[in-house]
């Protein structure tokens, strides 16, 4: 082995070793973007209700957020309720009501959900008035 097999050896180690802490750099980057990119993906990112002033955003697979600007908070509700269920539409199971905390105009509450089952959602002020959708309810599917 001459010397310029050692200088040769030892630039290829350098180079080598520069490739791998690179590579395991640039893993890293991948990883943490998409670990940072999953966090802010909700499972129901299509808010078909939106145009109602409903929106559902999940916190973790038995909550969501919900927030409410529709027509009862539009029309100057002081409290405002959401009547949350689970199941078939037509045959809500688990009711409850639960009183939404006014952020401004905004409404919102943090409620449980039931894996495997839609979450079916009306609305209802202090004064029993009600906005569930034209009888139809607000409905996400899980």
């Amino acid at each position: 082995m001459s010397i310029l097999d050692d200088v040769f050896e030892t630039d290829a180690k350098k180079n080598k070793n520069k490739q791998s802490a690179t590579g395991k750099k640039a893993a890293n980057k991948t990883k943490e973007f998409r670990e940072e990119f999953s966090e802010t993906i909700s499972e129901y990112d299509y808010q078909p209700y939106r145009e109602n002033g409903v929106i559902l955003t999940r916190l973790s697979d038995h909550t969501v957020t919900l927030k409410y600007d529709g027509l009862l908070a539009k029309c100057g509700a002081d409290d405002v309720y959401t009547v949350v269920g689970y199941g078939s539409n037509s045959n809500w199971e688990n009711i409850q009501t639960i009183r939404m905390n006014r952020i401004g105009n905004t409404f919102q509450a943090d409620i449980p959900t039931m894996p495997g089952m839609n979450v079916n959602i009306a609305f209802k002020d202090s004064a029993n008035n009600w906005d569930n959708n034209s009888g139809k309810n607000y409905t996400f599917v899980q």
